[in-house]
């Protein structure tokens, strides 16, 4: 697991390698290949391992950009290599992509989560997967630049031993059906946190501050999908609770689609005004 080659990373300030600007294409080449080398060495005894800390960092990228793609085929937007769209853009292009091509985006996007859950568990067939998947992609998809930039909190919401801890304590409770995370923050942690729960992984686009979105983008697609486990308990999870809006408008939204909902973050502000079910720290600053 990529946790191992975590150990002596310092979780109070984001690396310089945070910051991204890189095409899809040369990401996933470079996640197959750090995954085959990772996979193939024993953990670190000791000092920090830039390798772990590159692969860590750009996984998200394989979700976050299918995520951006599939809001495009569903919501009428163009496929650019270059360009993140806010969703309000919708009402001035009202472009529409065939079924075929929102079918794909959603398929791909599914595939996606798979392939970076398969990184962190430096999964051996990785690189045969990456080149299978790399083969289904549209060709603007391999093209796209995916920008990441340093930030605070999804770093320290990153941390893989509080990631264990919030596992814990929600296991403790009885294991949820399926763990739906707020992206695009919380993609990296939730990767891994799927992982320690053994849980189904699902992203639903929710950025309020980054994306300037005013609720979590649900299409009819991801409500048929999710249908699967209407009677079951869904986890609701971001990483990062500061003010509480996100996690709240988040479990208000998807509160009707199942049975149960419980919320969890790695990270809650002691001035937040809400309290998730599970929480792995609670920050004074």
């Amino acid at each position: 697991m990529i946790d191992a080659f975590l150990r002596f990373e310092n979780w109070e300030v984001p690396p310089e390698d945070m910051d991204i600007d890189a095409s899809y294409g040369e990401i996933l080449g470079e996640i197959s290949d750090l995954v085959a080398d990772l996979g193939s060495h024993g953990s670190p005894k000791e000092g920090e391992d830039p390798r772990g800390r590159r692969l860590y960092l750009l996984v998200p990228a394989l979700v976050n950009v299918l995520l951006n793609y599939k809001i495009c085929a569903e919501h009428g937007l163009p496929f650019h290599p270059t360009v993140y769209y806010e969703l309000t853009e919708a009402k001035r292009y009202r472009l529409s992509h065939p079924i075929g091509a929102l079918e794909k985006a959603n398929r791909l996007f599914r595939e996606s989560i798979d392939l970076g859950r398969a990184a962190y568990r430096l999964a051996p067939d990785f690189p045969a997967r990456a080149r299978d998947f790399a083969l289904a992609l549209p060709g603007e998809l391999s093209s796209f630049v995916y920008s990441s930039r340093r930030d605070n909190y999804t770093w320290r919401g990153s941390e893989p031993a509080l990631l264990q801890a919030l596992a814990k304590k929600v296991l403790a409770q009885g294991r949820p059906d399926i763990l739906i995370a707020a992206a695009h923050g919380s993609i990296m942690p939730a990767l891994l946190l799927a992982e320690y729960l053994g849980l189904p992984l699902y992203f639903l686009r929710f950025s309020m501050f980054k994306r300037h979105d005013e609720a979590p983008i649900i299409s009819l697609a991801d409500e048929v999908w999710l249908s699967s486990w209407r009677e079951g308990r869904a986890l609701l999870f971001d990483e990062d609770v500061a003010g509480g809006r996100t996690l709240s408008l988040f479990s208000e939204k998807l509160g009707g689609l199942f049975r149960e909902t419980r919320t969890a973050c790695v990270i809650r502000h002691a001035g937040a005004s809400i309290k998730p079910d599970f929480v792995a720290r609670v920050w004074y600053d």
